[in-house]
């Protein structure tokens, strides 16, 4: 494999897999909480934080079951993030995860929040690569929808679009059974709009403004007289 980024973040796959013999109380302080709006309506403002700290927006990724590293983040990252950094570079590619990571961690802290607040959840946690594993299998199917492509164990050939769609399914099963419903539908539903809105703003498309072409780098040739 080529792409550098992508064999950091396989390795940095393994280096979670360590993570999961951190004392409970670490690992709790790295997942992300939903916040509590109950308890600042009794309170002070700073009382709908809960157990929630902005630095669960990121951290909440380190933390995994040792069979979604294995089964789902690495086998994504493997297959579906190295063609995505392998046309768009190392530079964008980073940029595209940070954005989806970001903005799927943002869309399930408002869904857990609000349905805590209103009684449909309780307090849980949200963990986990979900929004980032959304996310490529949905822009490589987005960029490339009939590409065909073979599965290592079954030898039959499916379109790009089909298999995000089988991979997506699978993982938001074994997410909801691990983590509850509304958690991974708010990934499942931040990591696909992240990703499709970030790739409409690159090639200026809607709800986006087209931006113009660079100017050219070539010189003029006309007589300055």
């Amino acid at each position: 494999m080529r792409e550098p980024l992508t064999v950091k973040l396989l390795w940095a796959t393994v280096a979670c897999m360590l993570l999961t013999l951190l004392p409970q109380p670490v690992q709790l302080a790295l997942v992300q909480w939903p916040l509590d709006f109950a308890a600042a309506q009794g309170g002070s403002a700073l009382a709908v934080l809960g157990n929630f700290r902005p630095w669960q927006l990121a951290t909440h990724v380190l933390v995994n079951s040792l069979l979604g590293l294995i089964l789902g983040v690495a086998p994504v990252l493997y297959f579906f993030g190295a063609p995505l950094e392998g046309m768009w570079g190392s530079r964008r590619y980073g940029l595209f995860l940070a954005t989806c990571l970001l903005g799927s961690a943002l869309v399930v802290l408002a869904l857990a929040s609000v349905t805590y607040w209103l009684g449909l959840s309780g307090n849980s946690y949200a963990s986990g690569a979900s929004g980032v594993t959304y996310a490529l299998l949905f822009a490589l199917a987005y960029v490339n929808p009939f590409q065909e492509v073979r599965l290592l164990l079954v030898q039959a050939p499916m379109h790009m679009r089909s298999m995000s769609i089988v991979f997506s399914v699978i993982n938001f099963v074994v997410g909801v059974n691990r983590q509850g419903l509304w958690t991974e539908t708010g990934f499942l539903v931040g990591g696909v709009l992240v990703a499709w809105l970030h790739i409409r703003y690159w090639r200026g498309l809607p709800p986006f403004r087209r931006r113009p072409p660079p100017p050219s780098k070539k010189k003029s040739h006309l007589r300055v007289v």
